[in-house]
């Protein structure tokens, strides 16, 4: 029986059977050509008149030579065109057509970039609506997708400990050779202990959720945003995955208990570290029960976020649908520079609450934000972000983070274990906060800002 590649191999001859005797003679005639250009040149040198007429003589016959040249392309084509359809052709005469492949080609390597593919990309939070935000899935090779079983620890607090780490990606831009980390939404990459690999699907288990923030200079952002979906495509260079924060690594110095509680206070797309560490811990929104075996040695998490406004909030739905499932584990306190009415709400600003609703406290009600740090900030919340059904409620403030926030938030209660503090955001709100990093990047550098003022120590506190 013949196979896809003798069927192949013989159209292939057939067409190009055809072209030869038409090559042959074009190659006599080149041939030709060239001798008669060889013999009129000694001419040019003696008589003008002569060697022109011989060139021009020499110069037609020789414009014929491209000719061969195109029919080898022409057969060259032929063979690209007709090769499809011979294999599709086989095919059905043998039924023996290929089913297309459900895997994705490629690699995760944390330290080697492997292009994998684009599934989809829409705006956020309104995909009908442009804005400077895009919730990007990329697709992840079939070999990664394995969730890890939490069983094989046999005590619980080995399972927190493993669950408390936050890991990035890079992503790389090809034409400018340089990278930026993106931190997803939940951890699906090689290695995860992660709740929320646990609980998603078969088919979420191979994609990274991203939230891309587009800047003006942000050359990652731009090519991000203008990337056209294509799952069968790899088309972005990726590398991972690559440890943000690991309690483990970082601040468990081989002997510390599991924190009783962690305060992460971020600021714009920084909450999406913290929004991997608390699905790290408690699952995906709306799984619940996911970590009700070993929730009793849970830390509690409290997220203190910082935004300009509601518009330019992210995942508010999602931290609030984990404060309502896990019930005293979680709280969050959104702050805000600007704030509307309850009832004066634009279209973004709706759709960034998604099904929350505001509601007046009967705080504060100025309508000037306080400046950075500033003790005169009043304590009270302007509105309240709730749910239909839900007993959770997110405290919004009309006020950037401050000390006297910090200062009544991380004053330990008398008899309470420790605090372990993470700092996510641009890197003034950063410096401001705990002091600047070292110079290059890699060391948290002493504890500075207004942690440190409030009496918090180096070992408490770690800068992502």
């Amino acid at each position: 029986m013949l196979t896809p590649t003798h069927t192949t191999l013989r159209l292939s001859s057939i067409a190009l059977r055809s072209f030869l005797p038409r090559i042959a003679v074009e190659k006599r005639a080149f041939a030709r050509a060239s001798r008669t250009l060889d013999t009129s040149y000694p001419r040019l040198q003696q008589n003008d008149s002569s060697s022109s007429s011989s060139g021009s003589s020499s110069s037609n016959k020789a414009s014929s030579s491209p000719i061969s040249t195109t029919n080898i392309l022409i057969a060259s084509a032929a063979i690209v065109i007709v090769t499809p359809y011979a294999l599709d052709l086989y095919g059905k005469i043998t039924s023996t057509s290929p089913s297309p492949s459900t895997s994705i080609p490629g690699k995760v390597e944390p330290y080697t970039h492997n292009p994998l593919p684009l599934i989809s990309s829409a705006y956020y939070p309104d995909p009908s609506t442009a804005s400077a935000h895009k919730f990007l899935q990329i697709g992840l090779p079939a070999s990664t997708s394995k969730p890890s079983l939490a069983s094989k620890f046999t005590n619980p607090e080995d399972d927190i400990r493993k669950k408390l780490r936050i890991r990035s990606i890079y992503i790389k831009e090809p034409s400018l050779v340089i990278e930026r980390a993106y931190t997803p939404l939940y951890d699906t990459l090689p290695g995860s202990y992660a709740a929320s690999l646990a609980s998603a699907s078969s088919s979420d288990r191979k994609l990274l959720d991203l939230i891309v923030k587009r800047y003006p200079d942000g050359e990652l952002g731009r090519m991000l945003h203008r990337a056209r979906p294509n799952p069968t495509v790899p088309q972005l260079e990726v590398r991972g995955p690559v440890d943000t924060w690991s309690f483990e690594r970082d601040l468990a110095h081989g002997v510390l208990p599991v924190p009783e509680r962690i305060v992460i206070v971020v600021g714009g797309t920084g909450v999406t570290p913290a929004y991997q560490l608390l699905t790290n811990l408690f699952g995906r929104p709306g799984a619940a029960g996911v970590g009700l075996g070993i929730k009793g040695n849970m830390p509690k998490v409290e997220v203190l976020y910082a935004t300009q406004d509601l518009e330019n909030a992210l995942l508010l739905p999602q931290l609030h649908e984990l404060a309502s499932t896990n019930g005293d584990k979680i709280s969050v306190k959104l702050f805000a520079e600007r704030l509307p009415g309850a009832t004066k709400l634009s279209k973004a600003d709706a759709a960034a609450l998604g099904q929350l609703v505001p509601a007046a406290t009967g705080g504060s009600r100025g309508g000037s934000w306080i400046p950075f740090f500033s003790k005169r900030s009043s304590g009270d919340p302007k509105l309240e972000l709730t749910a239909a059904q839900t007993a959770a409620k997110i405290p919004v403030y009309e006020s950037r983070i401050t000390q006297q926030h910090l200062s009544q938030i991380l004053t330990p209660a008398e008899g309470s274990g420790r605090t372990l503090v993470l700092v996510s955001g641009p890197d003034g709100m950063v410096d401001a906060l705990a002091g600047p990093k070292s110079r290059d990047g890699q060391t948290q550098g002493p504890l500075a800002g207004v942690l440190a003022r409030i009496g918090l120590k180096q070992e408490d506190v770690f800068k992502l």
